[in-house]
């Protein structure tokens, strides 16, 4: 089946149909004879809803079988329809056509502003459109000069797809935004392996060349070069911020400032500057905003914090 559940033949389904000479996928509208329809004014708004509906609302009608159900909106109300997936396959398998060349499904009542000219059926019946609901006559009740014939703007909008979903309606719209979708984030997928492909080639590129600067690492695994790239970051980080930390301090040293005592280690500082009550206020200026804690203890700058 075409992911994109692209429209077959359109082939009308009856009991009198002649034996399929052309054995191929086709889309089936079924006549009357086929399912049991009925039309039902529902307090519900959406689809789902209708036929949840359906199986109680049908069940008197449908009796012994494997149903499943199908709502279409008309108007105010709801065409609530049973059909046998089952029975149906078998008797196209009697005509020819193997249940796996089965496309799409129809219902002749989806179609029923087309059939308010009667279409042909065969030879003594015909498809017609009576009080709104679509039934079969025999072509002589009709009374007709001449009936129809079906062709291909009798096809609904929406379909049933039986190897999808026998409860489901898919339109082809709808199959069409979906696969969109799908071929969309496939291309993103796709995209986004090669650009991590890209990364540990470059990875595993870099690794050989430190290898080869470094003939002691050739034995080593990628596994112990990550550890030992690990604590050499976490060490280097670590410098990195106590550089940082003591030229921020050195900044508030002067003729007329000193440090008095430092202390450091991995987690914190702890520092005391000497200096006169003239240039205390400025180098606490500074010291703030530099976010540094400040504290003023007998005439001396201290400064204290985590790294």
């Amino acid at each position: 089946m075409s992911f994109l559940g692209e429209n077959e033949e359109l082939l009308l389904v009856h009991r009198e149909m002649p034996e399929i000479s052309r054995v191929k996928r086709y889309d089936l509208m079924l006549t009357p004879q086929f399912y049991i329809f009925k039309k039902e004014s529902l307090p519900v708004n959406y689809q789902y809803q209708a036929l949840k509906l359906a199986p109680s609302i049908l069940d008197e009608l449908t009796g012994t079988g494997n149903y499943s159900y199908a709502a279409i909106k008309e108007g105010d109300g709801w065409a609530l329809i049973a059909y046998d997936m089952v029975k149906i396959e078998a008797f196209l398998e009697e005509r020819g056509l193997p249940k796996n060349f089965i496309n799409k499904i129809y219902f002749a009542q989806q179609s029923k502003e087309h059939f308010n000219h009667p279409v042909s059926v065969n030879e003594k019946d015909a498809i017609v459109t009576v009080d709104d609901t679509v039934v079969m006559l025999p072509k002589s009740i009709v009374n007709v000069e001449e009936c129809g014939i079906l062709t291909n703007e009798f096809r609904p909008e929406k379909g049933i797809t039986p190897s999808q979903s026998r409860h489901s309606w898919v339109s082809q719209k709808q199959a069409v935004i979906i696969s969109a979708l799908l071929l969309v984030l496939a291309v993103a997928y796709f995209a986004e392996g090669l650009r991590y492909q890209k990364a540990i080639a470059s990875m595993e590129e870099k690794i050989e060349g430190v290898k080869e600067r470094y003939p002691q690492l050739q034995s080593k695994s990628n596994m112990v070069l990550n550890d030992i790239y690990q604590s050499k970051y976490a060490i280097d980080s670590l410098q990195r911020k106590v550089r940082d930390r003591l030229k921020v301090i050195s900044k508030l040293t002067s003729k007329a400032s000193k440090i008095d005592t430092l202390k450091i280690n991995t987690k914190q500082y702890e520092v005391t500057i000497a200096t006169d009550q003239k240039h205390i206020q400025e180098l606490k200026k500074y010291a703030k905003s530099q976010n540094l804690t400040v504290l003023d203890i007998n005439g001396s700058l201290q400064l204290k914090g985590a790294l």
